[in-house]
């Protein structure tokens, strides 16, 4: 394990990065105390992804199994309707 100071850190911020992203965890010290361990992300960590809250609510609905007709008769119902308001 490396070992910086807060001056190290503040002033060679890259290079400390650097031993971070080699794999390498780094002890941050402030006045001669031990203050902080900085470490690489885990693996797992970077590979997780964040699933959108609302994704596949609609997924047991039965009459969106098929999106493109359910678009088309969607738009054919406010289809009509425009042409009617048009027409009178």
């Amino acid at each position: 394990m490396k070992t910086a100071t807060a001056k190290d850190l503040r002033q060679k911020t890259a290079a400390v990065l650097e031993e971070i992203r080699k794999g390498q965890k780094v002890t941050i010290t402030y006045r001669g105390k031990s203050i902080a361990i900085l470490s690489p992300v885990a693996t797992e960590e970077k590979k997780k992804k964040i699933d959108p809250v609302g994704f596949g609510m609609w997924q047991s609905r039965k009459d969106l199994k098929d999106v493109e007709k359910w678009l088309k008769n969607i738009r054919k119902s406010r289809h009509r309707e425009l042409f009617s308001i048009r027409t009178s």
